[in-house]
């Protein structure tokens, strides 16, 4: 009678076993990366609905002094912010209205939000920064005003 050898698997076992974690650390990147990705773009869309209530809110001014310490502006922005901005208070908001031509007569109310994000997923991109510029036509003046509000993003 004939002896079968037997062929030693063991290496076969161990290529499959790093296959396999090769594969599970990918897959897991992938997950954290698509969390991290729908953060960022949720952040951005929530700076523009800030961006474009602020500027049909702001076209109703003429008075810069007004608008930064605006309270109602202050809490609206508060409630349509994600909870991962910081807290929007008079200070994070800077207006100027425009006093030399062509800016004085083009009738635009510009907000501007702006922040960076400190997470960063996408490795050697730069800075994370965020801006989101609204233009509204200016119902109370033929200035333009322009407002630009600082957000902290945790």
């Amino acid at each position: 009678m004939e002896e079968i050898e037997k062929q030693n698997t063991k290496p076969a076992y161990i290529e499959q076993m790093l296959m396999w974690m090769v594969i599970f650390i990918g897959f897991v990147w992938m997950f954290f990366f698509v969390i991290d990705y729908a953060t960022a773009v949720r952040l951005k869309e929530n700076m523009d609905s800030m961006s474009k209530y602020a500027a049909r809110y702001v076209s109703n001014f003429n008075t810069q002094n007004t608008v930064s310490t605006d309270a109602q502006l202050i809490t609206n922005l508060n409630n349509i912010r994600n909870s991962k901005i910081a807290t929007i208070t008079a200070a994070n908001i800077n207006c100027v209205i425009a006093t030399v031509a062509p800016q004085d007569t083009n009738s635009q109310s510009i907000f501007i939000v702006q922040g960076t994000y400190l997470k960063s997923f996408l490795s050697n991109q730069g800075s994370n920064n965020f801006t989101s510029r609204t233009v509204a036509y200016n119902q109370a003046s033929v200035a333009q005003i322009t407002c630009t509000l600082s957000v902290t993003i945790n």
